[in-house]
C-alpha cells in the first residue's frame, strides 16, 4: 500500500506536462495491478487480469464498439498495428492517445511489479524514495507543477516504508518476539515521523537562497521550455513580442537584461501597442523599421508637443548579451533621440513613430559590443496644461491620426464596461482629472495585485470585463489594459505601453549617476494618455509601483510660491501675538490734561520713545527672526485635519526652505530636492512629507485621512532647519 502511494506521486504531474486525462482511472488500475502482483497466483493468470484491466481501460475511454465485439477486436488490432510501426520508424510524435495511453498502462504494470520486488523481495527502498523525490523536483522547477506536498507526503511514505522493512527483516531475525512489540515499534515510528513533519512544517525557514535555475538552463542549453506544463496559463516573466493572447499567472525570472548608469530612475519604454481585441494587444500594421529602410527617423518626437519640456540626458546602457543586429529593442527613460556604439557606420537606429519603439540594426562587429550610450529627452508634463482639456471636448481637439487608432474597443466589449468608467469619472471636467480617476479606482481596495493564482478568461470571455467584474486579482497587464479601455470607453486616447521598472540600484556615484540592474522581474506594462500640445504622459494604474514621472508643479516650485503673501501673513500674524495696551484712566485723563495745556504741540519726547522702541523691536525681530518665523509657522498651521491646511503648511515649508538660502534647483525632481533637505538635516522627514504633496496634488481631490505622523514630521522638520 506505501509502495503504491509513492508511486501514485509520480502520476499527479502528469496533467502538468502532458494531456494526460482521466487520472481518477489511472489511479485505480495502478492500485488493482498493486493487488494482483502482491497475491500469490500462477503467471499466466496475473497476465490475463492483466490484460482484461488494461482493455476495458482503453474501451471505456477510447473505443464506443461493444466491449471484445468483432468490431472492437478490429479497431484496437488496426490502432496496434498501425501506431507500431510508427514508434519502429521514428515518428514518437505522432503517436496517438489511445496508443501512449495503452503504453502508460503496461508501464504501469511493470512498475508495479518492479516495485513488488523492491519493497518485498529485495527490501530495498533507498534508491527508490531518492528517485522519487529528484522526479518531483525537477518537475517543480521545469513545468507549472507545485511539488511542495508531493516531497513532505513522500518524506512520509518512505518513512513508514524504512520502518516496515526494518521490522519485516527484525521479524525474521528474531521470530519469537509477540506481536505486542512490534506494535510498540510502529508506533514509536509514527511518532517519530509526526514529531519530525510537524517540527519540519513551523518551524522558520530560509528565504530562497539560490536563484531560479531554469533560466540558466535555457539559457545554456538553448532549450525553451516556454509552454511545458501549463504553458498557455503559467508564463515566465520578461518581455515579450506577442501579447495577443493576456491572461492567467507567471513565474519569476531574475535573469539580467541590462545594467544601465543614469541619472533619473524613470521607467524603460519599449513600445505601445494600440489594437484591443477582447484578449490582448496587436498592431494591425507591421512596423516599418529595419534595414531596408532609406533613412532614419530623426528620434521618438512624436511622444511629447511643444508644451512640454524636457531636458536631454544620456544613460549607459550594457546588455547581458551581445546584441544581435537584427532589430533589437532599445529601451529608453524618456524619447529615444540617439544611440552610439563602438561599431562600423552601418549600424543605425529606427524609431517606428507610431508606437514609439526604437530597434537597433548593426553590422558584422555587433556580436563583439555590449554596450551602448542613449541620448534622450527626459519630460516635465504640465498639469494646468492638461486639466484645460474639457472632457466635453474629448475628441474634437485631438488630432484625426489619433482618434481612429487609440479610441478603438472592439464591438463585443460588453457596456458595462463602459457604464463603469462612466461611474467612475463622474464628478470630473477635464481629461487629467478623468484618468486620474480611473487611476486610483484601479489601485484602490476592490483589486488585488498577484502573479501567480490568476484566472485565463473562458473562450468568448473579454479579457478586462472579467477583470473588472469578476476575478478583481492581476499583474500589470490587467490593471493597464483595464485603464486603457475604460479610457478609451470615456473617449480619451490611450494606449498599452511595455518595458521594465526602473531596477535595481545597485550604486550612487559622485557625479549625480546611479547604476541600476534590469531582470526579467522587472518587466512591466503602463497606460499613456494623449493631451493635445503636450503628447502622451504615462499614467501607473497597478498597485504598489510608482514611475518617477515629473509633472510640473507651479505650487512645488520654490519660485512659484507667492513669498508677499506668505509675508503679509506672517506680518499680520506677528502683530496678531502682540498683546494690546489698556490705557488707564489716569493716563488718559493726564494725556488730556496735557493737550490742553500745549494746545496743539507735538510731543517731541513721545516721538523720540516711539522711534527708539520701533528700532529696538526691529533689532530684535531681525535677531530672533528665525525663531520668530518657525512660532508663526508652528501657531499658524498647528492642526492639520486636512489636505488643504497640510497643503499650505507644505508650501509655508518650502518658502521657509528657500528663506534659508535652501531652494530646489531646476534640474531637480520634487523628491530630488527633498533627498537633499534630507541629507542636509539627516532625516526622513521631507521624502514622506513631499510623497503625501503629490498625491494630495497629483489626485486633484482632498485626501481621505491624513497619516498620524504628518504634523509631527512637519514640525520636526521646522525644528531641524531651525537649529541650523
Amino acid at each position: 500500500m506505501l509502495a503504491f502511494l509513492v508511486v501514485a506521486e509520480w502520476l499527479y504531474p502528469l496533467p502538468y506536462m502532458s494531456d494526460t486525462a482521466f487520472m481518477p482511472l489511472f489511479l485505480f488500475v495502478t492500485a488493482i495491478f498493486f493487488i494482483i502482483i502482491a497475491i500469490p497466483m500462477h503467471w499466466l493468470i496475473r497476465f490475463l487480469i492483466f490484460a482484461i484491466m488494461i482493455t476495458f481501460s482503453l474501451d471505456y475511454i477510447f473505443i464506443e464498439e461493444t466491449y471484445l465485439s468483432f468490431g472492437w477486436w478490429s479497431l484496437f488490432i488496426t490502432e496496434v498495428w498501425e501506431q507500431s510501426g510508427r514508434v519502429f520508424s521514428g515518428e514518437w510524435l505522432q503517436l496517438s492517445e489511445f496508443y501512449r495511453s495503452l503504453l502508460l498502462f503496461i508501464l504501469l504494470a511493470m512498475v508495479s511489479y518492479l516495485t513488488y520486488y523492491w519493497v518485498v523481495i529485495a527490501q530495498q527502498i533507498l534508491f527508490f524514495i531518492i528517485a522519487s523525490v529528484v522526479y518531483i523536483g525537477i518537475l517543480d522547477v521545469f513545468t507549472a507543477y507545485d511539488g511542495s506536498l508531493a516531497v513532505i507526503r513522500l518524506f512520509i511514505f518512505g518513512f513508514l516504508l524504512f520502518a516496515c522493512i526494518y521490522l519485516s527483516k527484525m521479524n525474521l531475525r528474531y521470530p519469537n518476539v509477540r506481536a505486542g512489540h512490534w506494535g510498540r515499534f510502529l508506533a514509536v515510528a509514527l511518532t517519530v515521523m509526526a514529531l519530525a513533519v510537524l517540527v519540519g512544517w513551523q518551524a522558520p525557514k530560509y528565504a530562497q537562497q539560490w536563484p531560479d535555475p531554469l533560466p540558466y538552463v535555457e539559457e545554456a542549453t538553448g532549450i525553451d521550455t516556454t509552454g511545458w506544463g501549463e504553458g498557455e496559463q503559467t508564463r515566465r516573466i520578461g518581455y515579450g513580442e506577442n501579447d495577443e493572447r493576456l491572461g492567467g499567472g507567471f513565474v519569476m525570472d531574475d535573469v539580467e537584461v541590462f545594467t544601465a548608469r543614469s541619472e533619473t530612475s524613470d521607467y524603460w519604454r519599449g513600445e505601445s501597442k494600440h489594437e484591443y481585441t477582447g484578449h490582448g494587444w496587436r498592431d494591425v500594421e507591421e512596423p516599418d523599421v529595419g534595414p531596408e529602410m532609406t533613412e532614419q527617423l530623426e528620434g521618438q518626437a512624436a511622444l511629447y508637443e511643444e508644451a512640454t519640456e524636457t531636458e536631454t540626458l544620456e544613460a549607459d546602457v550594457s546588455f547581458h548579451e551581445p546584441l544581435s543586429g537584427e532589430g533589437d529593442v532599445l529601451f529608453s527613460q524618456g524619447a529615444l533621440q540617439d544611440a552610439s556604439a563602438d561599431l562600423d557606420e552601418e549600424h543605425s537606429i529606427f524609431i517606428n513613430d507610431e508606437n514609439g519603439r526604437a530597434e537597433f540594426w548593426g553590422g558584422e562587429d555587433v556580436e563583439d559590443t555590449l554596450a551602448l550610450t542613449l541620448t534622450y529627452d527626459n519630460p516635465e508634463f504640465p498639469i494646468e496644461r492638461m486639466q484645460e482639456v474639457d472632457h466635453e471636448d474629448d475628441g474634437h481637439s485631438d488630432p484625426e491620426a489619433i482618434t481612429d487608432r487609440h479610441l478603438q474597443l472592439p464591438e463585443e466589449l460588453p457596456d458595462r464596461v463602459g457604464e463603469l468608467a462612466e461611474d467612475v469619472v463622474d464628478g470630473e471636467d477635464n481629461r487629467y482629472d478623468r484618468a486620474r480617476a480611473i487611476e486610483s479606482y484601479l489601485t484602490g481596495p476592490d483589486f488585488e495585485y498577484e502573479t501567480s493564482d490568476v484566472p485565463v478568461p473562458e473562450e468568448g470571455q473579454d479579457y478586462v470585463d472579467q477583470f473588472l467584474f469578476e476575478t478583481q486579482i492581476g499583474y500589470c497587464d490587467n490593471f493597464s489594459t483595464a485603464m486603457v479601455v475604460m479610457l478609451r470607453s470615456v473617449d480619451i486616447p490611450a494606449r498599452w505601453v511595455k518595458g521594465f521598472t526602473s531596477g535595481e540600484e545597485v550604486a550612487v556615484e559622485d557625479d549625480g549617476y546611479s547604476e541600476y540592474e534590469v531582470t526579467n522581474e522587472n518587466a512591466h506594462s503602463w497606460a499613456e494618455v494623449y493631451f493635445p500640445d503636450v503628447g502622451w504622459v504615462p499614467f501607473e494604474p497597478t498597485p504598489g509601483f510608482s514611475n518617477e514621472t515629473d509633472f510640473a508643479m507651479a505650487d512645488v516650485e520654490g519660485d512659484d510660491i507667492d513669498e508677499e503673501e506668505l509675508e503679509q501673513e506672517f506680518e499680520q500674524d506677528m502683530d496678531d501675538m502682540m498683546p494690546e495696551e489698556e490705557e488707564s484712566d489716569e493716563e488718559t485723563d493726564a494725556g488730556a490734561q496735557a493737550s490742553d495745556e500745549d494746545e496743539g504741540e507735538f510731543p517731541l519726547g513721545l516721538l523720540g520713545g516711539m522711534g527708539a522702541g520701533l528700532f529696538l523691536a526691529g533689532v530684535i525681530t531681525f535677531v530672533f527672526r528665525g525663531k520668530l518665523i518657525r512660532k508663526w509657522m508652528q501657531r499658524r498651521y498647528r492642526g492639520m485635519t486636512s489636505g488643504s491646511v497640510f497643503a499650505r503648511a507644505y508650501e509655508a515649508l518650502l518658502w521657509y526652505l528657500g528663506w534659508i538660502g535652501l531652494k530646489r534647483a531646476g534640474h531637480e525632481t520634487p523628491r530630488e530636492f527633498a533627498k537633499r533637505v534630507d541629507d542636509r538635516f539627516d532625516t526622513k522627514n521631507m521624502s514622506s512629507l513631499t510623497a503625501l504633496y503629490e498625491e494630495y496634488y497629483y489626485g486633484n481631490q482632498e485626501l481621505p485621512q491624513l497619516p498620524t505622523d504628518t504634523e509631527e514630521r512637519w514640525l520636526q522638520l521646522i525644528e531641524k532647519i531651525s537649529d541650523h
